[in-house]
């Protein structure tokens, strides 16, 4: 009987790790050509090869001479997700005087109503005269901080920033580590893109995933109509 009852809890521990292990990546894009992507026709986005590297393609979002203040970018298809991670790796190559910065947007409402998270290098900003610093906004009315984190990333260095929401907690992992996190979280859903603030920076290996991680490595999908949307006009 106990060897039954061993045998059971077993097998249901197997089929539980091999639920984890497909859980489904919902979007991927390496920037090599893999999807069909309709990209705004604006000059502060391009695809081209990385300059440290010329076999590998990624999207370039340079906004430093950008006089529209338009610049965040919106994926469609996802603007009913409620529990999700997004990943990117990023490259900050270019600054003007004040700004070195690249965010992830999540549970974006509208244009300017979502959470984003930016890592920033040198930022000269905000009353804020750290040079390296992580921040969460909560933006809606103005651009309030409700996290924040020391970071240590310089210019032309390839970094992976990770945002998770699960109901009203937002975690922050840069390069694998946990640095920061946030509880009250007001929207209980909505889509995710990608922020760029007077800088120049490298973009690749975007991915979003459900709650229960990543599939990459497994069956990577596209399941949902996936297309770019326009450059949201925002300002900070």
């Amino acid at each position: 009987m106990k060897a039954r009852q061993l045998c059971v809890v077993s097998i249901c521990l197997i089929l539980l790790l091999f639920e984890s292990a497909i859980a489904e990546t919902l979007f991927f894009d390496d920037f090599e050509g893999n999807t069909e992507l309709e990209w705004p026709d604006v000059p502060a986005i391009t695809i081209e090869k990385d300059p440290g590297n010329p076999d590998n393609t990624v999207l370039v979002f340079d906004t430093r001479n950008d006089q529209t203040n338009a610049d965040a970018l919106f994926l469609k298809g996802f603007e009913d997700m409620t529990d999700y991670t997004v990943r990117a790796k990023f490259n900050i190559i270019g600054e003007t005087a004040e700004f070195a910065a690249f965010g992830i947007i999540v549970r974006a409402q509208l244009a300017t109503e979502y959470m984003l998270v930016e890592a920033a290098q040198k930022r000269l900003c905000c009353g804020d005269p750290r040079e390296n610093i992580l921040n969460v906004f909560e933006r809606g009315g103005g651009w309030p901080i409700v996290a924040k984190a020391d970071i240590d990333i310089e210019l032309d260095e390839w970094h992976e920033l990770s945002v998770t929401v699960a109901d009203k907690k937002l975690t922050v992992a840069l390069d694998g580590k946990q640095i920061a996190e946030y509880g009250k979280v007001p929207y209980p859903k909505g889509g995710f893109g990608i922020r760029e603030w007077k800088s120049q920076t490298l973009i690749d290996d975007v991915e979003i995933f459900d709650k229960d991680g990543s599939s990459l490595a497994v069956e990577p999908r596209n399941k949902l109509a996936i297309t770019w949307g326009m450059l949201k006009a925002d300002q900070q």
